[in-house]
């Protein structure tokens, strides 16, 4: 499976007029957006802002000042280690029009000074070893099936002792799910693991485990939650991930949604630290 056809499954043109519209409609104009007003279309990954700050809650993210954001998409995650610390964050991703997007958003909210956004491949990092004290990965594995090389080359760049916060989803049943989802159209392009696996590939890599979390209940919830709130809406909120996914959102969600109800699959958390 190429890095276009995932890139692909992922890009649109229309992500800024898309998000102007929105915080239009939400009566927030471009001088005033905050970084947590872009939240609810920035944070692509199960929970949004609330699975990011779980997922960062134990460690000590105030005194980093190297942060490595892989699979930054338009750079929702970077942009909240840079509002909340004083560290300089670099983002990569594979689909340049996130990254294009990202870096206007970063501009809106002041902080293009602080996030480096580049368009790369998370197998082959473009930076220099032992370069971050900090690394974070959101909803990325599913879509990489090389994930020995994956974490190897976060171990390359990261400095001895640093940690490494992972958020994917991973199996919890090996029984074919429903397509299309977020991170895939069909099945050639996703690549869910156990976490277990991912385990054994961290440790592979010379990282060693400090705490894994299955946040199940948590995304079930969350599912529950937004269903719930669509049933009673006119319409979807002004500021979502509509907005950065189109209409196809509405599929890839049921899809999901009922997998996690299933359980088939799990948003699983771990945080591992390079030896």
């Amino acid at each position: 499976m190429e890095d276009n056809q995932v890139a692909s499954h992922y890009s649109n043109t229309k992500i800024i007029d898309s998000i102007l519209s929105g915080l239009d409609r939400a009566g927030i104009g471009v001088a005033k957006v905050s970084v947590d007003d872009l939240g609810p279309v920035d944070e692509f990954h199960t929970g949004g802002r609330a699975a990011t700050e779980h997922l960062l809650e134990d460690l000590q993210i105030d005194t980093y000042e190297c942060i490595l954001d892989i699979g930054c998409g338009i750079g929702g995650t970077s942009r909240f280690l840079a509002d909340r610390t004083t560290a300089t964050v670099s983002g990569i991703d594979l689909t340049e029009e996130y990254i294009e997007a990202g870096k206007i958003l970063n501009q809106w909210v002041s902080l293009e000074d602080r996030i480096s956004l580049q368009c790369g491949d998370a197998n082959n990092i473009n930076s220099e070893s032992n370069a971050f004290d900090l690394a974070v990965m959101l909803h990325v594995g599913m879509n990489v099936e090389d994930k020995a090389t994956l974490f190897s080359e976060a171990a390359r760049v990261l400095k001895q002792g640093a940690e490494f916060a992972i958020y994917d989803v991973m199996v919890k049943k090996p029984t074919q799910i429903k397509f299309p989802v977020p991170w895939a159209t069909n099945q050639s392009m996703s690549f869910l693991e156990p976490v277990e696996s991912y385990e054994e590939y961290l440790e592979g890599a010379g990282f060693s485990i400090e705490k894994t979390v299955g946040r199940g209940e948590f995304a079930a919830s969350f599912f529950r939650n937004m269903l719930e709130t669509a049933k009673e809406a006119d319409g979807p909120p002004a500021i979502g991930l509509h907005l950065l996914v189109g209409p196809s959102i509405k599929d890839k969600m049921q899809n999901f949604s009922q997998a996690v109800f299933d359980g088939l699959v799990e948003p699983t958390e771990i945080i591992a630290r390079k030896l």
